[in-house]
């Protein structure tokens, strides 16, 4: 993660980082809108988002980018207790 933006609300990751902080998020609720995603917390507060690859009317590819929150929560798991 680029931890020079650390002060800004979403951070731009690869591909794998951002598939690691999908997995560490409770919930996944999807929406989608035009060229962008957004992935949500069960809390209704979004902690990714997508935009997706596009092609210009002049032929230029801009791949997809990748955002996650930079002060996201990973989901805290409630282990019994061992006897």
């Amino acid at each position: 993660m680029n931890t020079a933006n650390s002060n800004r609300v979403f951070t731009q990751v690869d591909y794998n980082q951002f598939r690691q902080h999908l997995d560490d998020i409770c919930t996944k609720n999807i929406k989608g809108k035009g060229f962008e995603t957004t992935i949500f917390d069960d809390k209704g507060d979004i902690q990714a988002i997508v935009h997706a690859a596009s092609i210009d009317s002049d032929g230029r590819c801009y791949p997809a980018e990748y955002y996650i929150r930079s002060n996201a929560n990973a989901c805290q798991m409630q282990w019994p207790l061992a006897a």
